[in-house]
């Protein structure tokens, strides 16, 4: 009966021992990993200004996380706001809306480095049409 109890211990000790080390070596893997991050991200172009919402990068097939677009025509230190035709796009996305002052959409995708997320403001009393872009660099 003692030499079973000590086999037992044995492997309870072998099997503790093992677990532990699963346990530090998938710690040291969350530690390693690279945390999503948000960033906001600012171009101006003429009289347009976008906002761009990104998110975590994937190095592993060269893309980023793109969750939205913000545009605004002017500054607020000039007050040259207007309305028009507001444009958005990147890589497989694209929208428009006439409206006033500010636009937004939620985007939601990866987009793959080299590309490109723009805003465009298009007067209605025949401006030229403005543009502002960010580049995606993975």
């Amino acid at each position: 009966m003692d030499s079973i109890v000590r086999g037992v211990g044995r492997s309870t000790r072998r099997l503790g021992a093992a677990l532990a080390a699963a346990v530090v070596a998938a710690a040291a893997i969350v530690a390693l990993q690279q945390p999503a991050r948000a960033d906001s991200v600012w171009a101006m172009g003429g009289s347009v200004i976008i906002n761009v919402q990104t998110g975590a990068k994937n190095t592993s097939n060269r893309t980023q996380w793109v969750s939205s677009i913000y545009i605004q025509t002017g500054t607020a230190a000039n007050m040259s706001y207007g309305c028009g035709k507001f444009e958005a796009w990147t890589q497989g996305f694209y929208a428009q809306a006439e409206r006033c002052e500010t636009a937004y959409w939620t985007i939601n995708r990866w987009v793959g480095t080299g590309n490109y997320v723009c805003g465009v403001f298009d007067d209605f009393d025949g401006w030229p049409r403005q543009v502002a872009c960010i580049a995606i660099r993975v």
